[in-house]
């Protein structure tokens, strides 16, 4: 039997579903530790190894680049490699998922507030100085922008992000990164300048616990700030995304 690079068997496949297979032969490769770049092959390799047509490789070299799991590489050394990460990929497919479903400010709120409050705990403890600077600049981009919604929005939710980036977990910050969409479409249209300046003064009071590296507190008024954000108006029920299906 043909073997595949880093010693993986490829099982031959046939019938209708022979694509799937050879998709799912990978996923499970990928996913038992091969790691970005590693070569898998050129097209007519990976169809005499898996027994089938080049077509039918290409079918599965779609749904495996579709998935982010492959990249296709031309000229010398090309073929098919496990692709380089990219979180930002992850986040916006979660976010048109997210829409698709029609989720309610209700779980909007829940969602940020199961997350944000440890995730600003963590930045406390993890924080660069560099990272601290970040913050505090969005915090007075923050403040000079109070009477210009859209502009204001932008900035508390990079200050969210960059939260996130401080607490040092990829995982947190995509899963935050992919809520930007609802959060934006919903803060930007209530966001009056009385809210701009109670969310810019508690922004700077969260700041000021993660640059002092107090955990306890940072997650304290964070989780108060995002309390307020659950007061917002709006209806819990409302939809802040129309499912397409309706």
């Amino acid at each position: 039997m043909a073997t595949a690079p880093g010693d993986k068997p490829w099982r031959p496949v046939q019938g209708a579903r022979a694509s799937g297979e050879i998709v799912e032969q990978i996923r499970k490769a990928f996913f038992g530790g091969m790691m970005p770049g590693d070569r898998l092959g050129t097209e007519s390799d990976l169809a005499e190894q898996f027994g089938v047509s080049r077509i039918t490789i290409r079918d599965a070299i779609r749904s495996l680049e579709a998935q982010g799991i492959v990249t296709v590489r031309v000229g010398a050394g090309g073929g098919l490699r496990i692709a380089e990460s990219d979180p930002d990929r992850y986040a916006d497919a979660l976010s048109i998922q997210l829409h698709l479903m029609g989720i309610t400010w209700e779980e909007l709120t829940e969602a940020m507030r199961s997350v944000e409050p440890s995730t600003a705990g963590l930045a406390a403890r993890h924080a660069s100085g560099e990272q601290v600077a970040r913050l505090r600049g969005l915090v007075d981009d923050a403040h000079a922008a109070l009477d210009d919604a859209a502009r204001f929005t932008d900035l508390a939710l990079d200050f969210h992000l960059a939260v996130a980036e401080a607490a040092g977990n990829r995982a947190i910050r995509a899963f935050l990164r992919s809520l930007r969409s609802a959060q934006h479409m919903k803060f930007e249209e209530n966001t009056s300048r009385e809210v701009a300046e109670r969310v810019a003064r508690m922004h700077g009071e969260i700041l000021d616990a993660i640059a002092d590296g107090d955990a306890d507190l940072a997650t304290s008024r964070m989780n108060e700030h995002l309390a307020l954000v659950v007061s917002h108006p709006g209806k819990s029920d409302e939809h802040l995304c129309v499912p397409l299906t309706q």
